[in-house]
């Protein structure tokens, strides 16, 4: 599987980034996003994001090219799909070794209230950037939407695309 990195040289950040907060489900939401957009973002990929110590997480990428508005939208969660650590003996005995525990980690740690990032990159992207956060604001599901500078969050490295 193939690792997906943005570059954080200044010159290549020519993309917009819309934070979302909302509680719904990645799924139901993208369906919504579809439906308010008129795209149909689909999954494309699980991307995977190593942490120190040897724990692997992925996050759902889903991935639509408008061919006619020269556009391409992006949809990835700030949360990572859920990991279950697998037991390899190491904690037998202790109070909870009988017990899997469900991990997850933010691809954005500075921005926690943030549920899920689009990226818009092509042509005139930002004649277009207004009215797509306008169609996303009417999204009954959608508790806010805004507007992220990624050249100002410390972990641009962290994002997937």
């Amino acid at each position: 599987m193939a690792k997906h990195t943005l570059n954080t040289s200044s010159d290549d950040l020519d993309f917009v980034l819309i934070g979302i907060t909302s509680a719904e489900n990645q799924y139901s939401l993208v369906t919504s996003i579809n439906r308010a957009i008129g795209i149909d973002l689909a999954l494309g990929d699980n991307i995977p994001y190593n942490l120190k110590g040897g724990k692997l997480f992925y996050f759902s990428l889903f991935r639509y090219v408008s061919e006619e508005m020269g556009l391409e939208y992006f949809l990835i969660p700030n949360a990572s799909n859920l990991e279950i650590n697998r037991d390899d003996g190491a904690g037998a005995g202790d109070l909870f070794s009988e017990h899997t525990v469900e991990e997850s980690t933010r691809l954005v740690k500075e921005l926690p209230k943030t549920d899920y990032f689009i990226i818009l990159k092509g042509e005139d992207l930002h004649l277009f950037q207004f009215k797509i956060i306008e169609n996303l604001k009417t999204i009954q599901e959608i508790i806010q939407v805004q507007n992220i500078e990624p050249n100002d969050l410390p972990s641009k490295m962290n994002l997937v695309f």
